[in-house]
């Protein structure tokens, strides 16, 4: 089923998305959109316009916001799609990543197809891949960079506390009787959306659950689980899609 548009996230409002940054203009205005900048509203498709859905296009991602899991693509061959400008989807990123993501800038290959938004009609970019078809893996890079207490394939267990899909985080309580090679390791610590390894799925409200996890260090030196599965490396429980 293709992805039905639900609206903005709440935090839309004076000042712009993420601690008064703004995109296209001043903030995105009013409550939810609107104002001088990014409209909510997605552009219509002009009546004349017609989709190959077997057309392979190249671009350049643009933006993405990766605790909401969507953001836009501005293809190679301009003056092809309506506005320069397609909207992308995590679901429809090729990947083995935990969460499916993009990092802005990278060069990627996609499909489109036409999806309703909001009652209008407009495009939606498929099957994202990297250059050549090759699967989007953004978080190999990203873990090369982390600090991990007892290294990256040491796995501890505890309970998940509780993970709120809204708010992007939750918190463990590790078992206790571990020792660590790291001084200052909590009983608890926070875990970040995108540790959540529902399989490439999207994680769903959770409480109380036995889980096991790495943990890693900021470099501020906070520590947070990493990579958090059920028992044995089973996949979390994900959300289910949006129809």
């Amino acid at each position: 089923m293709p992805w039905v548009w639900k609206g903005y996230p709440k935090g839309w409002g004076k000042g712009g998305f993420g601690g008064g940054k703004s995109f296209g203009g001043k903030g995105y205005g009013g409550e939810g959109g609107g104002g001088k900048g990014y409209s909510n509203r997605p552009q219509a498709l002009p009546d004349t316009f017609e989709v190959n859905p077997a057309a392979l296009f190249t671009g350049t991602v643009i933006t993405y916001y990766k605790f909401q899991g969507y953001g836009f693509i501005s293809p190679d061959q301009k003056g092809v799609l309506p506005n320069d400008k397609v909207f992308v989807f995590w679901k429809n990123i090729k990947s083995a990543d935990r969460f499916p993501s993009l990092l802005k800038d990278a060069q990627v290959q996609f499909t489109v197809s036409v999806v309703e938004k909001r009652g209008v009609k407009t495009l939606q970019a498929e099957n994202v891949t990297g250059i050549g078809g090759l699967p989007i893996s953004v978080q190999d890079e990203v873990d090369q960079k982390k600090t991990f207490v007892g290294g990256q394939n040491l796995r501890y267990t505890g309970t998940l506390k509780f993970f709120s899909p809204k708010q992007g985080f939750g918190y463990i309580k590790i078992d206790p009787g571990f020792q660590y090679d790291k001084e200052g390791v909590p009983e608890e610590i926070r875990v970040e959306h995108q540790e959540m390894n529902c399989g490439g799925g999207n994680p769903e409200y959770i409480e109380n659950l036995k889980v096991e996890f790495g943990i890693w260090m900021t470099q501020k030196g906070v520590f947070k689980g990493y990579n958090v599965t059920l028992p044995g490396g089973v996949p979390l429980p994900a959300a289910p899609a949006l129809a």
